[in-house]
């Protein structure tokens, strides 16, 4: 191999690493655009999903709690926000779950906004606090 076609070879790797980089970078700037222009539409689906998540696990999991007027265990509380992730997840799909963690920066933080908003609903419970208000009143009730 002469001189000239080692020069090529590696103008041609160097061409190559430098067309893929750029469009690269053209490429995720055209996605981050396209994110935090339709930011409201992300959060919008987001939050129907979480939604429903919510109302799923909060049947089958957190219910009887609220009809007892209790609080669910620390430990299983733990065990119940892991599967309401796992089950947004899941909801949401492959391809809106990269977007998402693409437009939060990384999985960890995807992940505590779904926690966030799983702890805000919880302790928000409508079912759990009418029925320890109504626990409250019969027992002011019996006092007097």
């Amino acid at each position: 191999m002469s001189i000239n076609n080692i020069i090529i070879l590696v103008g041609m790797f160097l061409f190559t690493g430098c067309f893929y980089f750029g469009l690269r970078a053209v490429l995720n700037f055209i996605r981050t655009r396209r994110i935090v222009t339709n930011f409201a539409d992300y959060t919008s689906v987001l939050q129907f999903y979480m939604e429903k998540a919510y109302d799923m696990i909060h049947k089958d999991r957190i219910l009887i709690y609220s009809l007892e007027a209790t609080r669910v265990p620390e430990e299983q509380i733990n065990v119940v926000s892991r599967d309401f992730v796992s089950l947004v997840e899941k909801l949401i799909g492959p391809r809106l779950h990269n977007e998402f963690v693409y437009l939060y920066g990384n999985y960890e933080t995807f992940a505590f906004v779904m926690v966030e908003f799983f702890s805000t609903q919880y302790e928000n419970d409508a079912i759990r606090r009418d029925s320890v208000s109504e626990m409250v009143e019969s027992e002011s009730q019996l006092e007097t």
